[in-house]
């Protein structure tokens, strides 16, 4: 009994065991049995869902799978060749896209049934068109294109007299983005891939109306060389357009094109929001500024197309302004001391407020986004500036702190030509800031002794005035903040002549969209002498970039005392660099 038992047990499991490679042997002499190539299906692969291609385990997945190798006209494997499986009629439409590994290979694994082409493109290598492939079920199909860059179009551009330089040439007609090309000073374009789906070519220059020209139609099995074109140009009308806020309210703005280059253009849309720009806006990006707003969005000016700019909203700073202590400052004026943005480089800020908080509290709306130092001032400290604070557009910027230091002081006596004391004579800061006048003075007394308290954090200039003599600019002075500075200075009789004495460069800064440029250079100066002109853009004074700098800053640092150096680097208006060490002088005016 128990032995019949023990073999009936024996018998089950081994039937357990064979089963599976019964299963197996079967499946295997299915999938060999069947044939490799498989008949055209009468329908259109479409596009596959999103859903993970690891739905189903890889035992029961016998969804069709495309896949091959991309080489080049030598045999070579072509890495990152974008790759499309598209529709085999018109309109083609993109199934799939991929691009190739290391060895030109691509795969499109869990098709739909059905009939597809594959189409390949790497520059300069060229483009490939497969014949029309079919997908079964169960089964992979396999392909090897090799690109040929026989395939292209070559043409000119002009208006009917001249050749058109700079035009952008794009192919129109098929569903995914074609390198293109642009004129050059001939007029002459090239365009070394041009899939065969390709309908037409698409001609865009500034002050021109778009241009179209159709391609002839190409059999894609078929060995073809280049096509010649010639397209012609014509004038365009004015650029039209409307400008609103950010609730779609009709404003008055700034409209500015081609900002930055030199067929810049700019105008000003009237109370409906409307605005007209020269036809040399084509092809440029346009957009609007209003104060308080963000600007609109850059829109590409097109021939015969009305432009709409839609303002967005602006952001805002919040923060407090305390002592050293941390407390609070009750009673202080803010103003913005620098800001730069993507399109301003730099700029000033408007007019300072003044703010009223026991906790020192502040916030600053209708910012443009960018980045903003600001510099805060209060009876009896020095002004102070923040850190940069980046503002985006619609949200504030929390958390700024600025504090307000007692400062140091300077002390000293004031002498004229022969060493005797000068009394009353008005001692205070210059240039302590571009938008925060200092509010420290003093007067020297009967033996000219003088004292200044809230010297901010140098360098700093001390200015020395009194009547009938020149005005005495002493540079390059640092103190810390709770400690006091010995400094004497002699003036001398202006008799009608000059009435200011200093020590710098020789040279007036002013403040653009670019940057911070020399204004006027004097003759015979040291930033003359240096090589330096008019409209040059300072970039960096000793090593330290201007960017974020208001004027005030780029002052301090290119006076200082006679016999000094300072490394500066500029731009100038060609583009040319210069960096140049200057040698401070004393400079009467």
């Amino acid at each position: 009994m128990s032995g019949g038992l023990t073999r009936r047990m024996a018998a089950v499991v081994a039937a357990l065991v064979l089963a599976p490679i019964v299963v197996v042997f079967l499946l295997v002499r299915t999938l060999l049995s069947d044939p490799v190539v498989v008949p055209v299906l009468p329908t259109v692969i479409e596009p596959v869902s999103q859903a993970p291609e690891a739905a189903l385990p890889p035992a029961q997945d016998r969804s069709p799978e495309i896949r091959g190798r991309i080489l080049d006209a030598e045999g070579n494997a072509v890495r990152a060749a974008t790759v499309r499986l598209v529709t085999p009629t018109a309109p083609v439409r993109v199934i799939r896209d991929t691009t190739t590994d290391r060895d030109g290979a691509f795969s499109f694994a869990h098709l739909p049934e059905g009939r597809a082409r594959v189409d390949a493109d790497h520059d300069p290598e060229g483009f490939v068109s497969s014949a029309v492939l079919a997908a079964s079920a169960g089964h992979t199909t396999e392909v090897t294109l090799v690109l040929s860059a026989t395939s292209g179009v070559r043409g000119t551009v002009t208006d009917g007299d001249k050749p058109v330089a700079g035009a952008t040439v794009t192919v129109e007609g098929v569903p995914w983005a074609v390198p293109g090309a642009t004129t050059d000073e001939q007029g002459a374009f090239h365009l070394t891939i041009v899939p065969d789906e390709a309908t037409g070519l698409i001609a865009v220059a500034r002050a021109y109306r778009t241009a179209r020209v159709a391609l002839p139609r190409q059999d894609p099995l078929a060995v073809h060389g280049e096509t010649v074109v010639r397209i012609e140009l014509t004038g365009a009308p004015a650029v039209e357009g409307e400008v609103a806020g950010v609730t779609g309210e009709a404003v008055r703005a700034e409209v500015i094109a081609c900002a930055g280059e030199a067929s810049e253009a700019r105008t000003e849309s009237g109370e409906d929001g409307t605005f007209e720009l020269p036809s040399s806006a084509i092809g440029c990006g346009v957009i609007a500024e209003m104060q308080g707003f963000a600007p609109s969005d850059p829109v590409t000016a097109e021939s015969g197309k009305r432009l709409r700019l839609r303002l967005k909203p602006g952001g805002a700073i919040e923060g407090f302004v305390v002592d050293e202590r941390g407390a609070g400052v009750p009673t202080f004026t803010l103003g913005i001391e620098a800001y730069s943005s993507a399109r301003h480089r730099q700029g000033d800020g408007g007019r300072p407020r003044g703010f009223e908080d026991p906790r020192g509290a502040f916030r600053l709306d209708n910012l443009a986004p960018g980045s903003y130092v600001l510099t805060a001032s209060t009876s009896g400290r020095p002004p102070a500036r923040s850190e940069a604070i980046e503002v985006v557009g619609g949200a504030p910027t929390r958390g700024v702190r600025i504090v307000l230091a007692k400062g140091g002081s300077v002390s000293g006596v004031v002498y004229d030509e022969g060493h005797k004391p000068l009394a009353d004579v008005e001692v205070g800061f210059d240039s302590v800031s571009s938008v925060l006048a200092s509010n420290a003075s003093a007067r020297t007394d009967d033996r000219g002794r003088y004292k200044l308290d809230g010297a901010p954090a140098g360098p700093l200039t001390l200015r020395v005035q009194k009547s009938g003599y020149r005005m005495r600019l002493v540079s390059g002075l640092e103190v810390s903040s709770g400690s006091t500075l010995a400094q004497d200075v002699t003036l001398t009789v202006a008799d009608g002549g000059p009435g200011m004495e200093l020590t710098g460069i020789g040279a007036t800064l002013k403040m653009t969209d670019q940057g911070i440029e020399l204004g006027s250079v004097g003759p015979g100066e040291p930033a003359e002498r240096a090589g330096l002109t008019g409209g040059d853009r300072v970039v960096s004074i000793d090593g330290q970039g201007t960017e974020g700098m208001s004027v005030a800053d780029v002052v301090q640092r290119l006076r200082g005392k006679a016999g000094s150096t300072v490394d500066v680097s500029v731009v100038h208006k060609g583009g040319e660099s210069l960096d140049v060490t200057i040698e401070r002088a004393a400079i009467v005016r």
